[in-house]
């Protein structure tokens, strides 16, 4: 009878461990090399004054993906050295990986770093025959194989321990104002094995990676590659970003050569080698949220008339960011008006975004390009709570200007007055743009905690 209720006892006492474990949070991580191969002659993304294909490559390309879950509850987070993957190509990708995976799509996050010299994978470079094409059937196919396995690999999901560190950088500098606003804040949060061995560290600032401009023709993460470099082998483990709100944020000195992405990258290893990491309570918080805001336009419906008007009158501005700015508007303006035909346009851009709490640690993630002070305004309005701000996400779509650039606007006149050309959306943002999307940052934000 002793041994029977001690055998009970033992089989009560494994049940509730087995259950704690499967309550307890649980990494998986892998990155795989999206680099262009040496025969391979591409299209940098970024720059329009860049008119050659890339001839050689400064450091390699990887897609990174971290998954976290607790049970069965997960969410996978996908970094990608690249400039950015338009919105229906990020959808279309998310929705095989979540096919393939069985994780729902809403648990899919799709970052691009922004670096200006990785290829581009839309437009016509990358159909078939064009000098793209084979770069992005290799990058589809090796981006997506990698978050699947990275989700569904069972046995390789082991607990974590969460570390997090704060520094300051000098390489970021407004790029559209002199002495306009700078968020020289870099986070970086380590997840660790139970040892205490770092698996994967990511770091957070808000910095275009165009170190290297439309001169240069070598394929590179730019200044992230560097530092990653530097901090693996001083860590252990791996090192990814996630670029921050960039919109208005690029190297100090602006775009140069490969020189200069390596001065950059060797001087924020160098800020973020003197972090002192303070250890993150496992709380056991786990919790996912995914938002979508409508962003104003000028006016409150865009008709057929109002495109053909506004059309009409921008077309004859002299100072334009392009040489071809009549012709831009045309195409522009004819691309909307048949939109119309199939009801494809919109009094509203929707834009969307998500957040993920992990143990207290708020990520939140944004599509498109916002200015740095939606970055500082978000971790303003929440005291106490650390945030990682990531843009660039789940498709590239616009920049995102900050009231202050309304109301200041030299220096600024493409992101408020032309960049709706360019991204294809049927009008301009309006001046009340920037209190909406704030409010929807603090919305999905409250919403995680």
């Amino acid at each position: 009878m002793k041994n029977f209720r001690i055998i009970i006892a033992a089989l009560v006492l494994l049940a509730a461990l087995s259950g704690c474990r499967e309550d307890r949070l649980a990494i998986n991580y892998n990155a795989a090399d999206i680099s262009t191969t040496p025969d391979e002659h591409t299209m940098l993304a970024g720059f329009a004054a860049r008119n050659e294909l890339s001839d050689g490559l400064h450091l390699p390309l990887y897609t990174h993906c971290m998954v976290i879950g607790k049970g069965t509850d997960k969410v996978c987070i996908i970094s990608n050295d690249l400039m950015e993957i338009s919105p229906d190509l990020s959808l279309e990708w998310r929705k095989e990986i979540s096919a393939q995976s069985g994780l729902p799509l809403d648990r899919i996050f799709m970052h691009c770093i922004h670096t200006h010299s990785a290829p581009r994978n839309g437009g016509w470079r990358a159909e078939p025959g064009g000098s793209n094409y084979s770069h992005k059937e290799r990058l589809h196919k090796v981006l997506v194989e990698n978050a699947v396995k990275t989700i569904s690999d069972e046995a390789s999901f082991r607990p974590f321990k969460m570390e997090l560190g704060k520094a300051q950088t000098s390489i970021n500098g407004n790029r559209c104002e002199k002495g306009g606003p700078v968020d020289r804040d870099v986070y970086v949060v380590r997840f660790l094995d139970t040892k205490g061995q770092p698996i994967v560290s990511i770091v957070n600032l808000a910095c275009h990676p165009v170190c290297m401009g439309p001169k240069s023709l070598l394929v590179s993460s730019d200044y992230p590659g560097v530092y990653a470099k530097i901090l693996k082998e001083a860590w252990g483990g791996d090192v990814f970003q996630l670029t921050g709100a960039s919109g208005n944020m690029d190297p100090e000195k602006g775009p140069k050569m490969k020189e200069y992405a390596e001065e950059c990258g060797r001087c924020l290893a160098d800020s973020l080698l003197k972090i002192k990491f303070e250890k993150v309570r496992p709380t056991g918080e786990f919790k996912v949220v995914n938002d979508t805001v409508g962003l104003p336009f000028r006016i409150p419906e865009v008709t057929p008339e109002a495109v053909e008007a506004h059309a009409a009158e921008i077309s004859q501005w002299d100072k334009t960011v392009s040489a071809s700015w009549k012709d831009d508007v045309q195409g522009w303006k004819e691309q909307i008006l048949s939109r119309f035909s199939s009801g494809d346009v919109q009094s509203a851009l929707n834009f969307t975004m998500g957040a993920v709490n992990i143990n207290g640690v708020i990520f939140f993630f944004s599509q498109g390009e916002p200015f740095c002070e939606y970055q500082m305004g978000a971790r303003s309005h929440f005291p106490g709570k650390n945030v990682i701000f990531a843009g660039y996400t789940n498709g590239q779509n616009s920049y995102l200007p900050s009231a202050h650039a309304y109301e200041y606007r030299k220096g600024y006149e493409y992101e408020i007055d032309q960049m709706h050309i360019y991204i294809k959306a049927p009008y301009p943002l309006s001046d009340t743009m920037p209190e909406a999307y704030a409010a929807a940052i603090d919305k999905t934000i409250n919403e995680v905690l």
